[in-house]
């Protein structure tokens, strides 16, 4: 049944028509297929009757008749595509087939003079459901005059027929036309205002539906423009994730070459020296020497090389420590301390070698009383690190400075800033500065700045550079 009522419903529409058009002829088709069902359960119901009681066919059968087949007859050129064809004649035909028409052939009821001009009343509510005021106003007002003179003029016409055919046939005419006679008039305007009371509530409430259909259309477009914004928003983080991905690749890729480089570089060595020193035990036919032919220059050669086989080792071993030392942070026991002490204890730590160094040291908290939710013990690792890099980028510096600041802002976020005069670092540098074992230095397993960045991120925060070729360097630790 749902099917059918779908079928029904869209007959004759097309991928062109707009919206406002569409509801008409839906709400077109609709109104035929109910008037239509009606009139075919009436008919049914009629002729069944008929045949029980015998009764013949009767006018009033036919006008139910006239009526269902008008109805199909709409749905059918509707079918192919004649829609205004098939609203039109919704609208106009069946007050002609089921009124005007019964009476003009001299089919007239007495109880037709009190209920017709009610059912007119009622069909007027078609052109209202089916056109819309401001894109069909010539339309609009046009059926409702129709129906407006209908409503005036229809009792006027069967009380004037009933007088001819009185006149021409000699029939007997009906009581009840005397009796409308007499309150003609209030009768007419009674019902002359229900047809404008009705009229005029379903047009307001038609604009207002339109007005709420607008506010609609209005809020599902800034809907479909959010939609737009949160699928473009959407499709950012996607190449963000895919940005990050592809990040991470290169970090491990770098990270993959800096442990094989530096194993390389350990590795050849001690090989070289492991082969050098076997070859100084060996005589020319490869035979090991025995230990009275090794002479002492040869004994000290090997006891060289095997020491440095031994410092590279031990180099080896050290770094692959480090290496671990990245992946066992011990997790932060995190309370509440003071900024303060924090600062007391490093300056107990290096002042010493800052004044070795003439280092210019300052330190500034605000406000004085600081706290940070974190562990001391890492914090001062993070610091340390730092303070480290810093006094390494100003040996070179005629007056080196350092300087060590706490600032907590408005919105309660704590920054903790390691400043330095020093060389300044350069851009190819910063964007590889926080990657496992990079480093500028000889000498320097390259984990102090990553270990000090994972330690600052398992406290929920981060550590960034800002810095100038040349102009120093200052390390934010963000809280």
């Amino acid at each position: 049944m749902q099917k059918l009522w779908n079928y029904i419903s869209n007959l004759g529409i097309t991928g062109e028509d707009d919206q406002w058009k569409r509801k008409a002829i839906v709400l077109s088709n609709q109104l035929n297929f109910v008037m239509f069902s009606s009139m075919l359960f009436l008919l049914l119901t009629i002729l069944f009757l008929n045949l029980l009681t015998g009764y013949t066919v009767s006018f009033g059968t036919l006008r139910v008749a006239n009526l269902l087949f008008i109805n199909i007859l709409n749905l059918v050129i509707a079918r192919f595509g004649f829609t205004q064809l098939s609203k039109l004649s919704l609208i106009y035909l069946p007050p002609v087939v089921f009124l005007l028409g019964p009476t003009l052939i001299g089919y007239v009821e007495e109880e037709s003079y009190t209920y017709y001009p009610y059912v007119l009343i009622c069909i007027s509510i078609i052109p209202q459901l089916l056109l819309h005021p401001e894109k069909e106003k010539f339309q609009y007002w046009f059926a409702l005059a129709y129906y407006f003179v209908l409503v005036i003029f229809i009792d006027k016409v069967m009380v004037e027929f009933d007088k001819t055919s009185i006149e021409l046939f000699g029939t007997a005419g009906y009581p009840i036309v005397e009796r409308i006679k007499t309150f003609y008039p209030f009768y007419k305007i009674a019902q002359i205002g229900l047809f404008l009371f009705t009229n005029a509530s379903i047009f307001y409430l038609r604009m207002l539906n339109f007005r709420f259909e607008e506010e609609l259309t209005y809020k599902n477009k800034e809907l479909d423009l959010q939609n737009i914004e949160l699928k473009e928003q959407k499709d950012k983080i996607e190449r963000q994730k895919d940005e990050l991905l592809i990040k991470e690749i290169s970090t491990w890729q770098k990270l993959v070459n800096i442990i094989s480089h530096e194993i390389v570089n350990s590795a050849i060595p001690i090989t070289n020296l492991a082969g050098m020193t076997s070859q100084m035990l060996e005589d020319e036919s490869g035979a090991i020497l025995k230990p009275e032919k090794i002479g002492e220059e040869t004994t000290g050669d090997i006891y060289h090389s095997l020491k440095i086989i031994e410092s590279r080792t031990q180099g080896l071993i050290n770094f692959v420590k480090a290496t671990k030392s990245l992946t066992q942070i011990p997790t932060p026991n995190i309370r509440k301390i003071s900024v303060n002490d924090l600062f007391k204890r490093i300056t107990i730590l290096y002042n010493g070698k800052f004044k070795d160094a003439g280092i210019k040291f300052e330190s500034q908290i605000v406000p004085p009383e600081l706290n940070i939710e974190a562990d001391l013990e890492l914090i001062e690792q993070v610091l340390i690190n730092l303070i480290k890099n810093a006094l390494e980028a100003m040996q070179e510096t005629p007056q080196p400075r350092l300087s060590i600041t706490a600032l907590k802002n408005e919105s309660g976020q704590v920054t903790i800033s390691i400043s330095d005069n020093g060389k300044g670092i350069s851009d190819d540098v910063i964007e590889r500065i926080f990657l496992p074992f990079y480093s500028t230095k000889e000498n320097n397993t390259g984990i102090g700045l990553s270990l000090s960045q994972q330690i600052m991120l398992l406290h929920k925060g981060r550590l960034e550079v800002i810095t100038g070729l040349k102009e120093g360097a200052t390390f934010v630790m963000i809280f």
